[in-house]
């Protein structure tokens, strides 16, 4: 089996951060998010500063998974679990509940001709591509920042992992303010998403032992990310000097946000949504996700 790092959280909770902070440690191998959707491949670049499609270090990817004969195509690769967009896909892809649906929703995709046929293929390409990053970079954990709690699912499901699963909680109001700002949504709706996404990690959680599951919080990495790092790393029962200070002296091939291509290494707790929210906005997740969020620790 292969050990696998799972990091879960809604998006804009400072996933990218963390991945880099893992990264720098020998025992962890990982590009960040391993399902991506669509990229400008004249455009998009590697955060070691490459086009994606002139790195070495995915050429070499490409290469040796068309040696197992599972061509990768960096447009949109197959490592996400989804089977088109008609109800096959709404059934497999929407969010985790509890057990009995959960039950029921896999007896359900198992008669379905397109989850059927392309999900063995899809988890196949996934164990074949962490294979192949692990060998490159001579490590043998996977760090997965993929964040999507279904996708845990399925990765769960396959039974090819020994899995530890990272939650990364940031202030919720700080998430909704990123995704008002960044993707137009409204302050319910995206009240409403985070609170989603942690009660399906959780729910997920009830599969693994407690010893498997640990609570970061993005506040505390930004404050004292020494400490953290010390801490996952625990966690995880691996050894050795963290690299905090300088974490993009190592050699990175991490895919993701712009922050990727950054060069500053300075971590900075970011607190806009302290001045940006109205009291309406705020009014708004209070009633949606408060509880959720002083369960977390924030007042």
């Amino acid at each position: 089996m292969i050990d696998l790092v799972y990091l879960a959280s809604p998006s804009f909770s400072g996933s990218t951060l963390l991945t880099f902070l893992l990264n720098t440690h020998p025992s962890i191998a990982t590009i960040g998010e391993l399902k991506w959707g669509e990229i400008d491949l004249a455009t998009y670049r590697c955060s070691c500063a490459a086009l994606l499609t002139e790195c070495p270090f995915w050429s070499r990817v490409r290469t040796q998974m068309a040696d197992r004969g599972l061509p990768i195509d960096l447009f949109r690769p197959a490592t996400d679990f989804r089977c088109g967009s008609g109800w096959s896909n709404k059934i497999a892809r929407t969010r985790v509940r509890g057990a009995m649906f959960e039950y029921l929703r896999d007896a359900v995709v198992a008669t379905l001709p397109e989850p059927r046929s392309t999900f063995p293929t899809v988890a196949a390409i996934n164990r074949a591509m962490i294979e192949v990053i692990l060998e490159l970079q001579h490590a043998r954990v996977f760090l997965d920042g993929s964040k999507d709690p279904v996708r845990l699912k399925y990765l769960l499901d396959t039974g090819d992992y020994n899995p530890w699963v990272i939650q990364l909680v940031r202030d919720g109001r700080g998430v909704m303010n990123s995704a008002m700002k960044n993707e137009g949504r409204t302050a319910a709706h995206a009240a409403r998403e985070w609170r989603h996404t942690h009660e399906q990690i959780e729910r997920l959680a009830r599969r693994l032992p407690d010893a498997r599951l640990l609570t970061v919080r993005y506040e505390d990495l930004c404050r004292a990310p020494g400490v953290e790092h010390t801490r996952i790393l625990a966690f995880l029962g691996l050894s050795g000097e963290t690299i905090v200070g300088d974490y993009r002296s190592v050699g990175h091939h991490i895919l993701g946000n712009k922050m990727r291509l950054q060069a500053s290494t300075g971590i900075q707790l970011d607190e806009k949504w302290r001045q940006s929210l109205s009291r309406e906005d705020l009014a708004a997740f209070d009633r949606t996700a408060g509880d959720m969020n002083r369960r977390f620790g924030y007042v």
